[in-house]
């Protein structure tokens, strides 16, 4: 269909974020600008969208833990898929229910993760926005219960003293929010610039209100998500920013479609109709979830399985990983998706860009505001300057493995670094085998009932050694990895694989280098001549897009195993902005569970 909008004209000039472009694979992994000044009374212009795709966000306060031995922040903000959030006491989904301001969570199964909403060049965006968050800043400030993910504090003489060292009360006073995409046009008027400055009226939504904003998304490209709410104060006076404000709009080359890239073994089957003579599965990329629990009370009875978008263009799906596919047959693009290829030509060193490709988002944040999984060795007058640049602060998507927690939980005994007898320097914190698959969330992190352990006294004698013959202070909890379809900081891919990575920093305050190891890309994928990169900078709010060369996933060589991405700065990755892409050359099915049948 078409929609008919209207937009007001620019008013100043700006350079949009660099927008190179690719394409890859037609499968599932595991399966087989700033908006610029805008003149009031100006001039308005239409603008024709191909169609409109509908996206029902919301913004809520939830307690989030970011790596297997403990960080945390309870008072985490993040925006989300209305469809993915429930009320706190029934657990009913808020697409069924009515939810208020304060009383919601993410849903049980679903891995707290930066929202990432995807539209498609030439398409208008409409984003229902519900403000969801608690009327009171920072909720959870003093909270004894947290979801069973979390680490609690036990009634009992420690419980204060554990209370104040867990606690973050660094949200912003303003509760006032909106959903503002950098680099996209308004589609009607100055109402969706979600904003209260100049001489809009207040865009901006009050706890338990909503608002509609309407988007005009060009261009193929990567774009944050802020709300300007609350603009200052806070974390390196970012706002909400240091507490998981953010999320990011990518916008796909025109008429594509958008399907899940990573899902449960469950879901495999629910989208599987047969197999190949090798033994691979046939998918049906438009299966639905049944009509039968539990799908119905988790609200995804009918709902797209894969198809990240239903017939009526609703945006259900909100996954970090997704598999891009042109409006071809076979999931190809049209010869005129790029310039190159529109007059028969292509870069040699690229993959078919025709083809559909796997996309990775990858957020930068820094200067994260949490509970660091030892307050007490961070607070220590003496070693807080040694653990100072070592602690969990910058992240990946949610997820943190800075090494100061890592080398502190070998010397406790605990975590799945243990055991580890001769283990040193950059084994600590950049090899799965060590200290696991970094960002990596379980049942019990590994500071489970020795949060308050004090490096004064952390001897077999004091309160947190954990000794695995005489188990003093307890055993080492029996340990599981939560969500399934996406526990841990790994994009995963198969070599071969075409891949676009989507790459923004969330952060307002340090530049960062992107960097990653065994591939590369071209600075500009429209030019044989242009440099190759295996490191761009990426400045706080700016978007890029990173096509691999040389075959994609694995490079050249077809390499297998993880291939590791992180910012260049060592403080930065030493405090934990680091993540695996990891390549594989079998068929990953994933795990039946007992609860799956």
């Amino acid at each position: 269909m078409t929609t008919e909008r209207n937009f007001r004209t620019r008013t100043g000039t700006g350079s949009g974020p660099f927008r190179p472009t690719q394409q890859g694979i037609w499968g599932l992994c595991c399966l087989s600008a700033a908006l610029l000044g805008f003149a009031p009374g100006g001039a308005s212009a239409a603008v024709t969208c191909t169609d409109t795709i509908t996206a029902n966000v919301v913004v809520l306060d939830n307690p989030t833990i970011f790596n297997r031995l403990g960080a945390q922040n309870p008072n985490w903000i993040t925006y989300a898929l209305k469809r993915d959030v429930v009320d706190k006491t029934t657990l009913v989904p808020c697409t069924q229910t009515a939810c208020t301001a304060g009383n919601v969570i993410l849903r049980p199964d679903k891995r707290p993760r930066p929202l990432v909403v995807r539209s498609v060049e030439g398409s208008c965006l409409t984003v229902n926005f519900t403000n969801l968050l608690d009327p009171q800043p920072n909720p959870n400030r003093l909270a004894n219960e947290r979801p069973l993910n979390f680490n609690n504090c036990p009634p009992g003489p420690n419980q204060a003293a554990c209370l104040v060292r867990l606690q973050n009360d660094n949200q912003v006073a303003d509760r006032f929010a909106g959903f503002h995409p950098q680099g996209v046009e308004l589609a009607d008027n100055i109402g969706s610039d979600a904003s209260f400055v100049g001489t809009n009226a207040n865009s901006l939504v009050a706890p338990g209100a909503s608002a509609t904003y309407n988007f005009y998304t060009p261009h193929e490209g990567t774009f944050t998500v802020n709300s300007y709410g609350a603009t200052i104060g806070s974390e390196a006076n970012s706002g909400n920013l240091g507490l998981g404000m953010f999320a990011q709009l990518n916008v796909q080359p025109k008429g594509a479609r958008i399907y899940r890239s990573q899902v449960t073994e469950e879901e495999l089957r629910l989208a599987t109709t047969g197999t190949t003579e090798f033994g691979q599965p046939v998918i049906n990329y438009e299966a639905v979830y049944p009509n039968v629990q539990p799908w119905i009370a988790e609200g995804k009875a009918g709902l797209p399985v894969l198809n990240m978008l239903t017939p009526g263009r609703e945006l259900v799906h909100s996954d970090i990983n997704a598999i891009i596919a042109g409006s071809n047959p076979d999931g190809s693009f049209p010869a005129g998706t790029y310039p190159l290829e529109s007059v028969g030509k292509n870069v040699p060193s690229l993959p078919n860009r025709l083809e559909a490709f796997r996309e990775f988002s990858s957020i930068f944040h820094d200067e994260q505001t949490n509970a660091q999984v030892y307050p007490n060795w961070y607070l220590d007058p003496v070693l807080g300057y040694t653990l100072h640049g070592v602690g969990d602060v910058f992240m990946i998507n949610y997820g943190s493995g800075g090494i100061g927690s890592e080398i502190i939980s070998n010397r406790l005994h605990t975590g799945p670094m243990h055991d580890c007898t001769d283990c040193a320097y950059e084994e600590f914190f950049l090899a799965s085998q060590t200290v696991g698959d970094p960002g990596l969330l379980v049942n019990f992190p590994a500071n489970t009932g020795i949060e308050l352990c004090d490096p004064k006294n952390f001897g077999p004698a004091g309160n947190c050694w954990r000794d695995p013959v005489n188990l003093a202070n307890g055993p080492i909890p029996g340990n599981y990895a939560l969500f399934q379809e996406d526990p841990s900081n790994v994009h995963h891919a198969y070599t071969g694989d075409a891949v676009k990575i989507r790459n923004i920093h969330a952060g307002a305050f340090e530049q960062h280098i992107f960097h990653l190891h065994n591939h590369q890309w071209l600075f500009n994928p429209n030019d044989d001549n242009a440099n190759y990169l295996d490191a761009q900078e990426i400045m706080p709010g700016s978007g890029h897009t990173y096509e691999l060369a040389n075959g994609g996933a694995g490079n050249r060589n077809k390499t297998v195993g993880d291939a590791i991405f992180h910012c260049h700065f060592y403080p930065h990755f030493a405090q934990g902005m680091w993540y695996h892409i990891r390549n594989l050359d079998m068929l990953e099915t994933g795990t039946k569970l007992a609860v799956s049948n």
